[in-house]
This record gives C-alpha cells, sequence and structure tokens, in this order.
C-alpha cells in the first residue's frame, strides 16, 4: 500500500458530461474508455417535474405521482441508450449486501414489484440487464471488471460505509473470478466534507480510524465520506489508476444535483446505471 496522499495524486478525478436531449448525465471516463459498456450518474436536469422536483426527479418517495418518476427513469434510460424493460433497482437499506442479478431480476422496481433482499448494491454477468442505485447525497460507486465478466453499481452512505461497502463489493467480485486489480471504480457525486455536517454520534464511528476525515470547524463537525472510501479503496490494494472521482458536490451545486441535507423533503433523487453494449 503506498502512502495515502501519494494514493490521492494518482487517481482519476472528473466524470464526462454528456447531453441527450433535454437529459444530462455523467459518465465515467475509464468506463467509457473500456468500449463495452455504457454508464450514466443522472443529474436533476432533462426530466418533466415540476418544482421543487425540478426536472428529472427519480425518486419513488418525494414526488408528485409514481407515474412521474416512472417516466422520468424511462427518459434517463432512453437517454443513455439503455432498455427501460431491463432495469433492476435496488433495494437500499444503507447497508453493505451486494446482490448478483441477471435476466430473472429484469424489471424488478420497475415493472415489476420490488422484491429483491434488501441490497445497496447490484452486480450483473448478463446482457440486457441494467443494475441501477438511487442517490442524493450519498455516493454512488459505478464498476466494471476491465475483461467484461461483471459490472455494477454500489450506493454507500456513512452507515454502509462504516461497515465498507467496498471491501464487500470487492469480495463479491472476486468470488466471481475476477481479480481486484481489474476492477475499474467511478466515485460519483456526493455531499462533501466542506457541507455534510454529522453529530458526535456519527463522528465517533470514524474518528478512530479516519481522523481526517473527521473535520471539526466554528463548533461543528463535517464528514468528508469520498476520502473514507477512497482510504479504503487504498487499504484494499485497488491500484489508484483504477480510481476515479466526480469531485462534484451534490449539496454545493444546486444547478446539477438533488441534495437532501440542503432541500430537505423538496429534495429529489438521482440514479447510477450501467449496463452492457
Amino acid at each position: 500500500m503506498i502512502a495515502f496522499d501519494e494514493y490521492l495524486g494518482r487517481i482519476n478525478r472528473g466524470y464526462k458530461e454528456n447531453i441527450s436531449g433535454n437529459v444530462h448525465y455523467l459518465s465515467v471516463p475509464a468506463l467509457d474508455e473500456l468500449g463495452f459498456l455504457k454508464n450514466g450518474f443522472t443529474t436533476r436536469k432533462g426530466g418533466i417535474s415540476l418544482p421543487p422536483y425540478d426536472s428529472l426527479n427519480l425518486s419513488f418517495k418525494r414526488t408528485r405521482s409514481l407515474e412521474e418518476t416512472l417516466e422520468n427513469i424511462r427518459i434517463a434510460a432512453e437517454a443513455m441508450g439503455m432498455e427501460y424493460e431491463d432495469l433492476i433497482i435496488a433495494n437500499f437499506v444503507h447497508g453493505k449486501e451486494i446482490m448478483v442479478v441477471g435476466k430473472e431480476e429484469r424489471g424488478i422496481g420497475i415493472t415489476r414489484p420490488q422484491t429483491l433482499p434488501e441490497c445497496d448494491g447490484l452486480i450483473t454477468m448478463e446482457r440486457n440487464c441494467v443494475p441501477v442505485s438511487m442517490h442524493a447525497d450519498c455516493c454512488q460507486i459505478i464498476f466494471a471488471d476491465r475483461n467484461g465478466k461483471a459490472i455494477g453499481t454500489l450506493h454507500s452512505g456513512w452507515k454502509g460505509t462504516s461497515l465498507r461497502t467496498v471491501t464487500a463489493l470487492i469480495g463479491k467480485m472476486e468470488s466471481l473470478g475476477i481479480r481486484r486489480e481489474d476492477i475499474i471504480f467511478g466515485i460519483g457525486p456526493c455531499i462533501s466534507g466542506k457541507y455534510y455536517e454529522i453529530k458526535e454520534d456519527v463522528a465517533s464511528v470514524f474518528r478512530g480510524e479516519f481522523p481526517f476525515a473527521v473535520i471539526e470547524r466554528e463548533d461543528k463537525i463535517f464528514l468528508d465520506l469520498q476520502g473514507i472510501l477512497l482510504c479504503q479503496l487504498d487499504e484494499e490494494n485497488i491500484p489508484p489508476e483504477n480510481v476515479t472521482v466526480a469531485d462534484l458536490c451534490t449539496y454545493e451545486r444546486e444547478d446539477l444535483f438533488y441534495s437532501y441535507r440542503r432541500d430537505g423533503n423538496d429534495a429529489g433523487v438521482m440514479g447510477s446505471f450501467i449496463c452492457y453494449r
């Protein structure tokens, strides 16, 4: 394991912004360059939702109607060149369970009821399957084996991160015969340490092992969630060249992203999507 400061200096920074019709979405350049998959993280631009959820709101809870949310998901999938009927939505609970899905799960959470076991990450090894995870301020991770054996997406809030979601993900990928050094990771927009205010109960979870990520300022405590995930990837011996961070804050960029911490119940939701071409 190299020194963490050096690790941070060698990771890739910046997602690619894509525009398809009215839809603005981001993709991981290193995954785009593999040439055999499509990936995207939606912004708030390009949907049909009215204020305060304007406009590409993918939330099933904070929405004017289920039909509006489903139409936004259809719009997003079409903009990224993915089939609506192939989507599979993770049944996230702020845990660390990762589930392998295939054609039998197509449509779950969209055209079929949500019947997946509780899971914050989805992996597929099959064509015509689109793993999807939903996000507001929590970290999203889109990942793929560089040799094409498996792809997926992962939701990681502070609870999941404390449970080491990335360690669970790497272990699941290795159980499928994939070497950890072949996994490409994209960590997308999330709330930054500048704005992610927490209380001592959460700070105490991380202070001992990740003291650099617990930031005390003006009698308040903040958490660098992305920094913790990067440190965990370093500890798992994931090469820094395999990692890309968007370096975009959901709280700060109101023009692009929803943020529950910023907007409360007026906040919509973004989504991470990935599939084989």
